[in-house]
């Protein structure tokens, strides 16, 4: 993994804290080693937080797919081969997970961005065993940064 630090920013996160955001990436990235590709080198993370408008406008364009998602996760490579990530999170869709599952919007979004992160280094979740894999990776990696495992009481829905 290349040991200089990304460029991370995030925009439009009224609903969030944007440093605690950003601090808490920062701390997942060194923890995607384990993870098939996890090694890549990141030269930018740019988090988008949105509404459900939005999301689904995105979702729609980008994945031919109606209505709004948690995350959307956009990758490109730079001149030197670096991952630059573009990540799409639905505050809408983390305050109604956060109220259901009793736990903070903050750590919703940590959870997608995870989940944004584990997308960008190759892992998908489109069948029970990529999706258990892709759960386990995301509890892992949040339990690490302090942040409760957020995946383990949700049913399957991929």
């Amino acid at each position: 993994m290349n040991t200089s630090q990304p460029s991370i920013d995030v925009v439009g996160a009224s609903a969030t804290d944007s440093q605690w955001l950003i601090n808490q990436v920062t701390r997942m990235l060194p923890l995607l080693a384990p993870v098939p590709g996890g090694n890549a080198s990141f030269s930018r993370i740019s988090i988008r937080v949105v509404h459900d408008g939005e999301m689904a406008r995105m979702h729609e364009e980008h994945s031919h797919v109606a209505g709004t998602t948690d995350v959307l996760t956009f990758v490109s490579h730079d001149d030197r081969g670096s991952l630059e990530v573009d990540l799409a999170l639905c505050t809408d869709e983390a305050q109604r997970c956060s109220q259901e599952f009793g736990h903070g919007i903050n750590e919703e979004l940590a959870l997608y961005a995870v989940h944004g992160l584990l997308h960008a280094v190759g892992l998908t979740d489109h069948d029970e065993p990529s999706a258990r894999l892709m759960h386990d990776h995301e509890d892992r990696i949040l339990s690490a940064i302090g942040v409760v495992a957020l995946s383990a009481n949700r049913k399957e829905s991929s």
